[in-house]
């Protein structure tokens, strides 16, 4: 790696300045893994800690069961405290959501970006068929 010099007469390492100081995002993290999310259930995953980032990436895999009849939405919602939550009522209204596209029996992934407005945040992931588990594995990366 090549090194660059600096007005001061401090040396660095291109690398080192790159990944130490300018890195723009968090490397992938699985937050779930082949979860089963039972018919009409949610399934939270609750983020803290990110204060002095101003989004997450959230990336979706469902697989459907062959008869399901409807899909997984992915909703978020935003805490003041860690504890008191947006409703998903009003995190809808607000258009905090995406759905997954869906195919009885296929697997599906959707990647998702969500700005982040409070150092404390929940994501939803929601089966909204009414009679079919459907199985979730999930990931997030934190952009600076």
């Amino acid at each position: 790696m090549k090194s660059f010099h600096m007005l001061d007469g401090v040396t660095y390492n291109l690398d080192q300045l790159l990944t130490k100081n300018l890195r723009a995002r968090s490397p992938a993290t699985q937050v779930l893994s082949g979860k089963s999310i039972s018919a009409s259930s949610t399934e939270n995953i609750d983020l803290s800690g990110l204060d002095g980032y101003s989004a997450v990436i959230i990336i979706v895999k469902a697989t459907y069961n062959a008869s399901a009849t409807s899909g997984v939405r992915v909703r978020w919602l935003y805490s003041p405290d860690g504890s008191n939550f947006d409703s998903t009522n009003d995190a809808e209204d607000a258009g905090n959501y995406e759905d997954l596209t869906f195919s009885a029996g296929a697997t599906r992934q959707r990647t998702i970006l969500i700005p982040i407005l409070s150092d404390d945040m929940r994501v939803q992931i929601a089966n909204q068929d009414d009679s079919k588990a459907v199985t979730v594995s999930a990931w997030k990366v934190l952009l600076s």
